[in-house]
């Protein structure tokens, strides 16, 4: 016969045993709508190289875009980052989401192959434009101290997959094609290093389609052995659109000895580790002397005609965090006030301006930007 105290001593001691399981293991029932947050192991997609800074000269084809169908990188994308499935499987991802230093969210849903990288833009040329109406745009992309937080999806046959990687500090204060890379689990700042997901049809785009994307003479990636040329322009237009050409360089001198063009040219600013690149019709820049207090500027000058000088200066030397980006300018020739056309990029402050033959000086001081209200 059997006892029935005895069954419910058993129950008992089961339903004790479960509450005891439950206390100490939680267990989520897993649905379609189900969400599970994975912070342990490896998620099937990290983020493999950084680029916070990059020149707006930047070129890459036979790249897999991680949201479109392009496969190329640049030569707006000023900022950008690689992706790695480190799975055997293909893998789809979706609510992909960067934190605003870097790029906004709601990307679209990615798909990765097996072991495959891919690039994703973060900071583009636009984002660091010039402003409407000549006020400035908003200068260098966020590249001190920033960490990537990179957050997806992962949708299986039960249930969301929700991953969070994020990368440890990283700053790049050198607008130059380095990168920061993981190898090996470490994080190493060295020249980019791109995956050719597909064949490399161009690696250099035309001197014409680099300036159609924004691409001053400065930033202009030439072939090697050639050298940019500038071709003279009327010398009473600031606003004229300047011809940029690569050639070698016995082909250079020709064509400015036939006064066809005139030359990138380079020259130090004194007690200082910058230099300015700029290109003059009509005169030379004989020295550069900074205030390293008002982060002014005087140069001296030869002239032999009436000129027009486009000048880049850094604005690392420039830019003083007392006057901030959106300083305006004080510029003299000889002591008389002279006007400039001003554009803005990643690395530099590009002034034009015109002068007359005999000037002997010129002088740029910045004014903090209140001084030209009202």
């Amino acid at each position: 016969m059997i006892d029935i105290r005895k069954m419910k001593t058993l129950d008992y001691l089961i339903i004790g045993v479960l509450i005891i399981l439950f206390a100490y293991f939680p267990v989520k029932l897993v649905t379609a709508d189900t969400t599970t947050i994975l912070d342990t192991g490896v998620p099937p997609i990290i983020v493999t190289q950084v680029e916070l800074w990059g020149p707006v000269s930047f070129y890459a084809d036979g790249v897999k875009s991680c949201t479109d169908d392009n496969t190329s990188l640049g030569p707006w994308a000023v900022g950008w980052l690689e992706l790695y499935n480190t799975k055997n499987e293909a893998m789809i991802i979706n609510d992909v989401g960067f934190n605003s230093a870097i790029g906004e969210s709601g990307y679209p849903q990615i798909t990765l192959g097996p072991n495959e990288h891919c690039y994703i833009t973060t900071q583009n040329r636009i984002d660091t434009r010039i402003g409407v109406g000549g006020s400035l745009g908003n200068g260098a992309p966020p590249h001190d101290n920033v960490t990537i937080l990179f957050s997806y999806s992962v949708q299986p046959f039960a249930g969301k997959t929700l991953y969070k990687y994020a990368t440890p500090n990283l700053s790049d204060d050198y607008g130059d094609t380095r990168t920061w890379q993981q190898v090996d689990g470490k994080w190493t700042f060295k020249e980019a290093n791109i995956i050719h997901e597909f064949p490399v049809k161009t690696t250099l785009l035309s001197p014409s389609r680099q300036t159609q994307s924004g691409i001053s003479a400065k930033d202009l990636n030439c072939k090697a052995g050639s050298v940019v040329i500038i071709k003279k322009s009327d010398p009473t237009n600031e606003y004229l659109q300047d011809h940029l050409s690569c050639v070698t360089l016995p082909s250079a001198s020709k064509l400015v000895d036939r006064g066809w063009g005139v030359p990138l040219q380079t020259v130090s600013m004194q007690n200082t580790n910058s230099t300015i690149t700029y290109y003059v019709e009509g005169s030379k820049i004989n020295s550069v002397t900074p205030d390293l207090t008002t982060h002014g500027l005087t140069l001296s000058l030869e002239t032999t005609d009436n000129s027009r000088m486009t000048l880049f200066i850094p604005r690392s030397f420039m830019d003083s965090p007392k006057i901030d980006d959106y300083a305006s300018f004080n510029v003299t020739a000889d002591g008389n006030k002279i006007d400039y056309h001003e554009h803005l990029t990643p690395t530099d402050r590009m002034f034009t301006m015109l002068f007359q033959n005999g000037t002997k000086t010129i002088q740029m001081i910045p004014q903090p930007f209140k001084e030209n209200q009202g």
